[in-house]
């Protein structure tokens, strides 16, 4: 059958890029359909110091920005609704639409909470035209999921990206093969996936305030300049993307969907208001690493290695943070674990251990947050061959016992939630953030997870 893409080689890459328009607050309107056409707000009460984690395009129109204090979006939307967010309810809309994408490709990947890519090449003459494609597919995604969708089509990851950014909220852009050079040339650079608000404004001192302009910088100026960031923005510049759509789940036999292992694990939380208390930061990365571990769990893997990382708060002047270089508010150390692992108890140890080595400022703690690198299928435990005498069973060592309490307490929360077993290093944490079912409620709703 002809149609648009027919006239293209069959292996022009055809690659749909899918954002959820403001997730967590579409996902409350889902479940809640009174709110819809509303002013929502996802956050913190208007009367804490958090942010907002995601608003509905009604409560944008009155100024509300997600990022924005809680306060402020209340003094610029004073009829704007305020709600927690509900992490679990996100993460099954998050596989609905998962599970409808592979119906389209067996090539899917959610590459976040909220966004997902689809790779179509080789598959027009069965599917048709991928802008049709893309129609049909935010319509099943309304329809299915009651989830506003917004879809970019490009011949790469990052063309496919920006090409939705132009289409929000839930419209479908295309940037058609052969044409993406001169599309780039008048977009804004900070537009181009990797220029910050650091990147952007050290360009613009530069003069340079588009793509085609970034387009005509050498290589070796760019990767003077930023390092190994330059390389990459200077081929984004030319709309050189060649980084494959990566498979994340598949389909069972019975149906389900099953991720694919990830390459690392990463949990960071943030302290709203900042954090002083030592044992309350040592909680939060207990707490952290637990999640983490639990992650790892799920997918049958063990971590080699392991990262801590700590900010502390900037007491520099505004106008001075933009301009000058870190002070060294931030910090990690990352190390190879002795033994490749999965134990929350072991790996806490571990995480406890770098954390002291971390250097102490005299300010308080903005961020926490732990890596979990160079993860390597698990083929199941071997058990020690002697006993440790100190411990009630002396059949069992304390590594097997650490053990068989992590498959007790993954087994007990898969049933009941997350947050109805709370290990005593936590318990620090409960002065300030609510224990919910699924966990405790940290600043951001996709931290429960």
């Amino acid at each position: 059958m002809s149609h648009r893409d027919a006239h293209l080689p069959a292996d022009t890459r055809r690659i749909l890029h899918l954002d959820v328009d403001a997730f967590l607050a579409s996902v409350e309107q889902a479940l809640h359909p009174e709110l819809a056409g509303r002013p929502l707000v996802i956050g913190g009460a208007p009367t804490s110091r958090n942010l907002v984690m995601s608003c509905s395009y009604e409560a944008r129109a009155r100024g509300v920005r997600p990022g924005m204090r809680s306060s402020e979006a209340a003094r610029l939307c004073p009829r704007a609704i305020f709600r927690p967010g509900d992490s679990r309810a996100a993460n099954v809309k998050r596989g609905e639409i998962t599970r409808l994408l592979l119906e389209y490709s067996p090539r899917v990947e959610v590459a976040s909470i909220d966004d997902f890519f689809v790779d179509l090449t080789g598959s027009t003459r069965l599917l048709g035209a991928a802008c049709e494609v893309a129609v049909r597919v935010r319509t099943a995604i309304r329809e299915r999921t009651h989830m506003p969708v917004t879809v970019g089509i490009g011949t790469s990851r990052t063309l496919a990206r920006l090409a939705g950014k132009l289409a929000k909220p839930g419209g479908v852009a295309e940037i058609l093969p052969g044409h993406e050079r001169a599309f780039l040339s008048g977009l804004p650079v900070r537009h181009l996936p990797g220029v910050g608000h650091r990147v952007g404004t050290l360009l613009e001192k530069f003069s340079i305030h588009t793509v085609g302009e970034l387009a005509l910088v050498g290589r070796e100026l760019l990767f003077a300049t930023f390092g190994p960031l330059g390389l990459d923005l200077y081929e984004r510049a030319r709309g050189i993307d060649d980084e494959p759509v990566e498979t994340t789940h598949t389909l069972d036999e019975d149906d389900a969907l099953i991720p694919r292992p990830p390459r690392s694990i990463r949990r960071d939380s943030t302290f709203e208001p900042e954090e002083g208390r030592r044992d309350r930061i040592e909680g939060m990365l207990d707490y952290l690493v637990e999640r983490a571990a639990l992650r790892l769990r799920q997918h049958a893997c063990r971590a080699g290695s392991m990262e801590v990382r700590i900010t502390y708060v900037d007491g520099r002047p505004p106008h001075l943070r933009a301009t000058l270089p870190d002070p060294g508010r931030s910090s990690s150390r990352r190390r190879r674990l002795p033994e490749a692992s999965h134990v929350t108890a072991e790996l806490s140890r571990h995480a406890r251990t770098l954390l002291d080595e971390l250097p102490r400022r005299r300010a308080l703690v903005k961020r926490v947050g732990v890596s979990l690198l160079n993860l390597s299928t698990s083929a199941g435990r071997q058990g020690q061959l002697f006993s440790d005498p100190l411990k009630d069973r002396p059949d069992a060592s304390h590594a097997d016992r650490e053990h068989r309490l992590d498959t007790a307490l993954d087994e007990l929360r898969q049933r009941h939630g997350f947050g109805r077993v709370l290990r005593g290093s936590s318990l620090p944490l409960l002065e300030r953030f609510p224990l919910e079912p699924d966990g405790l409620r940290l600043r951001t709703p996709s931290l429960n997870q």
